[in-house]
């Protein structure tokens, strides 16, 4: 097992936040037999990112001690070897214990051998960790059998058996250990126990998305908020990201209904608030997906910008607001801003929304750009040219103010049948209204002018407009 070292600089604020414990000593030793005059790393997790604590130097027993004289926030911690291989263990409320073990290949090979001495939590996680181990071979030596014999009856009993085994250590764990990590974890790693739909008197069902609401709605019950150890774990990160790309509807609508009822869940857990915004509003803000800066935008104005974050800086919120300024009138579903200064190579006014045409392609490109020379051409051909015939208009504006450039390109290229515009005197603001910051930046508008598609490449808009003509 590898893993990679690394600190996400945005939540240092909420690791400070969740560090408000009393003073107690910390003193946990360490023995790795086989590994004399090493150094280990000790970690912990914070939702994805693995921070380091401290640097262990091993003596020529293999021994070091962990110390402080503040206690670490609870949670998944690991021991790293020279190698990145490591294990994990469970940082408790009592924090004086000691692990030893003999330096192997990996993981498995660290937990066999492992001993624990003085924390009763984390000697359960050893035998918790080697029974899973166990039950895991079993199940994908059954798995693989049923995919040769899928209707084998006595295959699916000794799964379903398997499966007992585990949901039977799991409720012994959660029995002795209640308010444990291993509690915590194994709460959340619990599915959703959706009822039968409801149903009329004739037995047919009444509400066709009644439990995949229920599931979407109650996904987070067996999250105890007002426990921040889970955050010092993977398990709460995997649950978001899981959530809102499994569970969700990929639509803005939807995500943004989503994260709004999450986040009024946690108002006053603040940790888990904290990272559960900083999540979504980053996860959305580096999509891909066409539309989605519309949860960007509502995140921001919801949250950041009207001092609910008030843990970001000052110089954060200011340029998030710019970014908000430039994205909110472009976006889809608007109103497309107008270019009512735009001039056509003539010299007169063009303005978008005088163009007549049932779909409207706005292309912002300049000759210079490699990448326009092979787009705007084949915009011209595979678009303009091939689908006049279903309304398509294109609305080529030239970002630049070289005329020489731009007519001697148009007149190459065979480009001067369409409009052509551009605004030398940057009367329209069009870099800020459309938000150009790289050429080409292709829009797809409809008859009334309204944006459907932004940001797009000739491929999606072809598939757009063929896909509303069926």
């Amino acid at each position: 097992m590898k893993i990679l070292l690394k600190i996400h600089l945005l939540l240092i604020t909420l690791l400070m936040a969740g560090g408000n414990i009393l003073a107690q000593e910390v003193n946990i030793d360490f023995k790795i037999n086989g590994l004399e005059n090493e150094a280990i790393i000790i970690a912990h997790h914070f939702g994805e990112n693995t921070l380091v604590d401290d640097t262990l130097q091993l003596n020529i027993e293999g021994s070091a001690t962990l110390k402080a004289d503040t206690l670490f926030p609870q949670g998944l911690y690991l021991c790293i070897f020279p190698d990145r291989s490591y294990f994990e263990f469970i940082m408790p409320e009592n924090q004086q214990f000691s692990i030893a073990t003999d330096n192997g290949s990996n993981a498995q090979n660290y937990i066999k051998s492992m001993e624990i001495k003085g924390s009763a939590i984390n000697k359960r996680f050893v035998e918790y960790q080697l029974f899973m181990i166990e039950r895991n071979q079993e199940s994908n030596n059954l798995r693989q059998a049923l995919k040769n014999d899928p209707d084998n009856e006595k295959l699916k009993k000794q799964l379903k058996n398997l499966n007992k085994q585990v949901k039977s250590e799991w409720n012994s764990i959660q029995k002795s250990y209640p308010g444990s990590f291993l509690d915590k974890m194994l709460s959340a790693l619990s599915e959703v126990d959706v009822p039968e739909a409801p149903k009329d008197k004739n037995g047919n069902t009444i509400d066709s998305l009644y439990q995949y609401n229920y599931y979407k709605n109650h996904f987070f019950d067996h999250i105890d908020f007002s426990d921040n150890q889970l955050l010092y774990s993977p398990i709460y990160h995997r649950k978001l990201k899981y959530f809102f790309e499994r569970v969700v509807i990929r639509r803005p609508d939807s995500t943004i209904a989503a994260a709004d009822r999450l986040l009024k869940k946690l108002e006053d857990k603040t940790e888990y608030f904290q990272y559960t915004l900083a999540f979504i509003f980053n996860k959305y803000a580096q999509t891909k997906y066409m539309g989605f800066d519309q949860v960007m935008v509502h995140l921001a104005e919801n949250y950041y910008l009207n001092g609910k974050a008030d843990w970001v800086s000052e110089e954060y919120v200011d340029k998030l607001r710019e970014r908000v300024e430039k994205l909110k009138p472009n976006l889809i579903g608007n109103d497309a801003p107008k270019l009512d200064k735009a001039q056509s190579i003539e010299g007169y006014f063009y303005p978008l929304h005088e163009v007549e045409a049932k779909y409207t392609v706005i292309a912002f490109w300049e000759p210079s750009c490699g990448h326009c020379k092979k787009v705007i051409p084949k915009l011209h051909e595979e678009v303009y040219t091939e689908m006049q015939n279903l309304g398509v208009q294109v609305y080529s504006f030239y970002t630049q103010a070289d005329k020489e450039e731009w007519s001697k390109f148009l007149e190459e290229k065979g480009l001067t049948d369409w409009i052509n515009v551009w605004d030398p005197n940057n009367f329209t603001d069009f870099r800020n209204k459309y938000d150009v910051y790289s050429t080409p930046t292709l829009y797809l508008l409809d008859k009334e002018k309204n944006i459907i598609a932004k940001r797009v490449d000739v491929e999606t808009i072809k598939s757009i407009i063929s896909e509303k003509e069926k």
